[in-house]
């Protein structure tokens, strides 16, 4: 009996792999629940130029940080005077709360309008962490989605302010 030539023994452990490779990966389960929009950061460590408003306002942009902070995932904000990303709270004249613009990989620009959040809120404090947290999530390349998350459109803003755990979920299998 011959012995089998080198080639066809790579070309049957080459077969046998793809196939193995092809049942492992219908036994991992899909990431068709995953809402990224690639649009975000590079890294879940963002920094943020110090921002300075009164008391009304710094509390709930604080905790906005933090609310992203203290999950289990790699999403971290934190305020340093040499980063050119910003939060800005100010009137626009569009209808929008708040607006998320990468600037670059590692850049990023948070704008909250306070004319719209000073006449739709109940709960100003969780209203304006709500759409912070919320902006801070496009920065780690979650897109809006319809399910109990902070990345939902119709959330309640006057008591949803934290990350939900489909949004840590997203944070983690992204990063």
């Amino acid at each position: 009996m011959p012995f089998p030539r080198p080639t066809a023994i790579r070309s049957s452990i080459a077969a046998a792999t793809l196939v193995a490779a092809l049942v492992a990966a219908q036994s991992v389960p899909a990431r068709a629940l995953a809402h990224w929009n690639g649009t975000g950061q590079i890294i879940a460590r963002i920094s943020i130029y110090p921002y300075n408003y009164n008391g009304t306002w710094m509390s709930p942009l604080d905790r906005s940080l933090s609310n992203w902070n203290v999950t289990a995932s790699p999403a971290y904000f934190y305020k340093d005077t040499l980063s050119s990303s910003t939060l800005t709270v100010t009137s626009y004249s569009d209808t929008w709360y708040g607006y998320y613009q990468a600037c670059g990989t590692t850049c990023m620009y948070v704008r909250v309008n306070s004319r719209t959040i000073n006449r739709d809120a109940s709960n100003f404090s969780n209203f304006v962490t709500s759409v912070v947290v919320h902006e801070l999530g496009h920065a780690l390349n979650l897109a809006h989605n319809d399910l109990t998350s902070i990345m939902n459109h119709g959330r309640n803003r006057n008591s949803m302010t934290t990350p939900q755990s489909h949004d840590v979920a997203d944070v983690n299998a992204y990063y």
